[in-house]
């Protein structure tokens, strides 16, 4: 952050501590790119709300260098070995239901790992977030707690110390909206949210009591408790004292709030546990909405929405804060390019076009869950258009990445898989097409070819060819480096199966982690000039690259 005329000027904005305002910062910073966030609250989240970091995100954190420390939780610890969806009368009593499977997603590495070299973590959001704040922060991010932006108008920010009540002006190049689903700078910019709307309104009791004994040796991520006179769902956090109860409550939390005074709280508690006498400490109460809605858009001027200002969604699946995470992710790496000067001001564009219609389609598969985890009854399969975690997770297409290569290099524009709007592809389609997210190969060591890509492009081949291209596509533009694969070693043929390239092939992978550009075959003419219109292409710009390095 530096002084300016006004009080200071920061190239970013941050509006939002959360999560995915928090992951904002700290890919950006990443990335190089100075930037200010600013959170009314005083601290991160002392709720454990969200907690599902999917097998995507986790993709990205272990990039920003996160990975271990996210294991090393309290709740990634204890809930290692969790997986699976009860429904039981009570936590004492027997289970009458089980749900494993494609949407019941398993968080342990061995489901994983022939398609990531990570796999889920369950860290709660009040150990999630003081990680990112401090990682953010160690890469250089400005992070405002108790602060609260009172004004925006014409690049420049008012913002008011919420404890010591003095305001101070900064401008700024771009803001990102990152502040919730009932976003005032949304609102203020007259975007709507479109969708299936409100589905059900819950309190979610946070509460700490030893319940060893009832859980006795199951380790599960959720317990439906079904009664005649109550329903709830039950969620550990550590297995043994830490608990959430989720319950379903009318639309009015005034009228309901008393409902949820400590004793009665009590109350429901034995009742949901089925241990009369159970000793508990209500930690907090917490009302919330499941719904679905999405933004009308997702851009206006200089203005970006990310996570829930952009979408809502129901928290089945653990869907909503990972795909703000990879909202987060896409529009970090464009920003960079523009304010750096290496890609054109059009590349903004595509975070809308490449967002929006993947986080439309989640939203559908988070409400579909929704509703068939509401079933009573198992009998009757899931519901019809359900796909499965792995697909929603990883195997989503950029329509604009992949009408922008054509079908020159293996991809047909005016296929289901490209058309507007977005497909999951199961992973056996997962081929390195571009506009998807590069498959991964194993490398010694629980490396992964993934661990190669990150904050710049990377052209990965085995040809000496492609190689020399790198090297002389020297001028403006994006930076690029070489990932050399010697042909006719082990290495090289996973990649060129996976990726579905010959010998002489090349892919070029973004910024991000996607599939860019690939030639199949080997190179023709002068592989310089096409490297640099793939590049020329993917940033918006008509000059060939700069900052290429080997």
């Amino acid at each position: 952050m530096t002084a300016t005329g006004t009080s200071a000027y920061s190239p970013v904005l941050v509006v939002g501590g959360g999560i995915v305002g928090l992951s904002m910062s700290l890919f950006l910073s990443q990335r190089g790119i100075a930037n200010v966030l600013v959170e009314r609250h005083a601290t991160t989240s002392t709720h454990p709300r969200a907690r599902g970091v999917n097998v995507r995100s986790m993709e990205i954190l272990r990039a920003a260098g996160l990975e271990e420390s996210i294991r090393a939780t309290e709740s990634a610890r204890a809930l290692s070995t969790n997986h699976g969806i009860v429904a039981a009368h009570d936590l004492a009593g027997e289970e009458f239901r089980r749900m494993d499977g494609a949407h019941t997603a398993d968080p342990r590495l061995e489901a994983w790992s022939d398609l990531s070299p990570t796999s889920w973590a369950l860290c709660d959001q009040d150990e999630l977030e003081p990680l990112l704040a401090d990682r953010a922060r160690e890469l250089g991010s400005w992070l405002l707690f108790g602060h609260e932006l009172t004004a925006l108008e014409d690049g420049v920010a008012t913002v008011r110390d919420v404890r010591a009540g003095t305001e101070f002006r900064m401008a700024f190049t771009y803001v990102v909206a990152a502040d919730g689903a009932h976003s005032p700078l949304r609102k203020a910019r007259d975007i709507a949210f479109e969708g299936p709307g409100t589905l059900a309104h819950f309190a979610n009791i946070y509460f700490h009591a030893d319940l060893t004994e009832p859980l006795r040796d199951r380790r599960f991520v959720m317990c439906y408790l079904r009664q005649q006179d109550f329903q709830g769902a039950l969620l550990p956090i550590d297995n043994h004292r830490r608990w959430l109860l989720h319950v379903p409550i009318g639309p009015d939390w005034e009228a309901e709030r008393h409902r949820f005074e400590p004793g009665a709280c009590a109350e429901m508690l034995r009742k949901a546990t089925g241990v009369p006498g159970l000793d508990v400490d209500i930690r907090g109460v917490l009302p919330w909405e499941s719904a679905g809605r999405v933004a009308a858009r997702w851009r206006d001027g200089s203005l970006f929405l990310v996570g829930d200002a952009a979408h809502v969604m129901p928290p089945t699946g653990a869907f909503g804060s990972n795909t703000g995470i990879q909202d987060a992710h896409n529009l970090a790496w464009k920003l960079a390019a523009v304010l750096r000067g290496e890609a054109g001001p059009g590349l903004l564009d595509t975070y809308e076009a490449e967002r929006r219609p993947v986080s439309v389609a989640t939203v559908e598969q988070a409400v579909l869950r929704s509703k068939d985890r509401g079933r009573k009854g198992g009998d009757g399969g899931p519901p019809p258009g359900l796909a499965d975690d792995a697909a929603v997770m990883l195997g989503y297409r950029y329509a604009t990445a992949a009408r922008d290569t054509g079908d020159a290099y293996g991809v047909d524009p005016t296929s289901a898989e490209t058309a507007d709007g977005a497909t999951f592809l199961p992973a056996d389609h997962w081929s390195g097409s571009p506009g998807t997210r590069a498959p991964h190969v194993p490398l010694p060591g629980g490396r992964s070819l993934l661990d190669r890509y990150g904050t710049e492009f990377v052209l990965v081949t085995s040809d000496a060819r492609w190689m020399r291209a790198v090297t002389q596509a020297c001028g403006d533009g994006a930076r690029l480096r070489a990932c050399h694969l010697p042909s006719g070693e082990e290495l090289a043929k996973k990649f060129q199966a996976q990726y579905e390239v010959g010998d002489g092939g090349a892919v070029l992978i973004r910024p991000d982690g996607f599939v860019g550009w690939r030639w199949t075959g080997a190179p023709a003419g002068r592989p310089a000039e096409e490297l640099s219109a793939a590049l020329a292409r993917l940033t918006y710009r008509e000059s060939s690259p700069r900052g290429v390095r080997a």
